[in-house]
């Protein structure tokens, strides 16, 4: 104990007394999976991470990186924890290049704030900016709201998630249909790497990587390879247009036939999503007072020029009542935003009702996914488990979300083999399926990352080369990396 009040102050002395948090309170509010960190760490810059990574190095104590803790229920609990390294403090958006529709921000930025910052630019109305941590379609006026750029990512708990968080655990929504993995919009990182050593790929150009292209090997890699510290992204203007139709349907077949015709023609939505009526109920919805839910919802995302969205929404809705819509119903602009926010919340807001939440995530060949949507359905039928389904039509995805309380054991036993069934049908469907979310008592009943791909291998040396010492987020990873 005397040797860790000793690095304790070794600490103080690099960010302050008052970033470093040993009270047993801070302990337990930043603890991951039930293991409470000896101290808690709020750098305010890439050199302060530096110096602290290159303290623990040289000590051997364990870092989890944490933003605001939106992800911290991934992965598998760590082997050992020493600090959780904070990145709430770093939350300066460094460069807005809107003219070469580029950015650099610090990884404790919130996601909401940069949207909020990027609707802004160019403005044609020239009114005061409001509160910048408030949503965009709040801080802006109607003359605003088709001016600016945007980061194309809709990763969920957009309103509270940090960038750094989002890239770390690649976060993505059902919007990367159209606009692709976050990892496509990374231009350039700056990085501490385990040693204490910062680095650097990338830059503010599209081709601008000799060799390995680090950005891209840190998205996904849960911590687990170095601290991000800034990151450079690509953006996009806004769209001219946005909004979201709502199709209901009775049975699944029909609502999987919608899906299958729109990518049988050349339109470009933005997102395509065939959820079972349990989530879109659980959305509260309040901007379509005339649509009634039936056992299935189609959801379309349009964003575009104005032409093409009242297009592709014309004949995608004839498509829907062609095959049986029992109700429609369309949302302009704001309400479309609202609706897609509620989307990304959802995982926040079961948590909040369902103690013991498992989420997971199945990929698969597309072609495969309406008999995967059917197993699921039929396996946690026969299960008794109360259950939310989404799937990313076109993407390969499905969201499966188990209602729970932590205190049902039974039921969460019953998940567990649920699951394993589940995983085994994506895996011969040329997929996985990766728990995203599950509490510290279940994890050792489930396989948190699903089936070892053969590149694990390289996965391990890479992890072995780049963290000799193993402090990083030590266990947590693919494999327990």
């Amino acid at each position: 104990m005397a040797q860790f009040t000793e690095t304790v102050e070794k600490l103080v002395s690099i960010v302050g007394k008052e970033h470093v948090k040993t009270e047993p309170d801070d302990l337990a509010t930043h603890a991951v999976d039930n293991l409470k960190p000896k101290a808690v760490v709020f750098p305010k810059d890439t050199q302060q991470v530096s110096k602290v990574v290159e303290l623990a190095s040289r000590e051997n104590l364990a870092i989890v990186p944490r933003g605001s803790g939106s992800k911290m229920s991934m992965g598998n609990p760590p082997k050992r924890l020493d600090l959780v390294v904070c990145t709430s403090r770093m939350n300066h958006m460094i460069d807005v290049d809107t003219s070469n529709l580029t950015i650099t921000v610090e990884a404790g930025v919130k996601f909401r704030d940069i949207q909020a910052r990027l609707a802004t630019e160019e403005d044609r109305c020239y009114l005061p900016l409001g509160d910048l941590t408030s949503q965009a379609d709040e801080a802006i006026c109607s003359d605003r709201s088709h001016s600016g750029c945007f980061l194309p990512i809709d990763p969920p708990f957009s309103d509270i998630a940090t960038i750094g968080g989002i890239i770390a655990t690649n976060s993505t929504g059902p919007r990367r249909l159209l606009y692709n993995l976050p990892r496509d919009m990374i231009l350039g990182v700056r990085l501490v790497a385990p040693s204490g050593l910062i680095a650097g790929a990338g830059g503010k150009t599209v081709k601008n990587v000799s060799g390995y292209d680090t950005s891209k090997l840190m998205a996904g890699s849960l911590g687990t390879l170095g601290i991000m510290c800034e990151m450079t992204f690509r953006l996009l203007p806004l769209p001219e247009k946005m909004a979201t139709l709502l199709l209901s349907f009775e049975s699944f077949s029909d609502a999987s036939k919608v899906a299958k015709q729109i990518f049988d023609t050349t339109l470009l939505p933005a997102a395509v999503e065939v959820m079972n009526g349990a989530t879109f109920t659980a959305m509260n919805i309040k901007d379509a007072p005339g649509f009634e839910p039936g056992e299935y919802v189609v959801v379309v995302a349009f964003e575009a020029f104005q032409e093409a969205v009242d297009r592709m929404r014309s004949e995608i809705k004839k498509m829907g009542l062609d095959l049986g819509a029992k109700s429609d119903a369309s949302l302009d602009d704001a309400s479309h935003q609202r609706f897609w926010l509620a989307v990304s919340e959802l995982e926040g807001m079961l948590a909040r009702k369902f103690s013991g939440l498992v989420c997971a995530k199945l990929n698969y060949r597309i072609s495969e996914w309406e008999d995967v949507y059917n197993f699921c359905q039929k396996v946690l039928s026969d299960s008794k488990i109360d259950y939310s389904l989404q799937a990313h039509a076109g993407s390969g995805i499905c969201l499966l979300r188990l209602l729970i309380a932590e205190s049902d054991g039974e039921t969460t036993e019953a998940a567990a083999r649920a699951l394993e069934k589940m995983l085994q049908k994506s895996v011969e469907a040329g997929g996985n399926l990766v728990i995203q979310r599950a509490p510290a008592s279940a994890k050792g009943k489930l396989r948190m990352w699903g089936e070892l791909s053969p590149d694990f291998i390289v996965m391990r040396r890479l992890k072995e080369q780049l963290d000799t010492s193993g402090i990083m987020s030590p266990g947590r990873f693919v494999g327990g990396l």
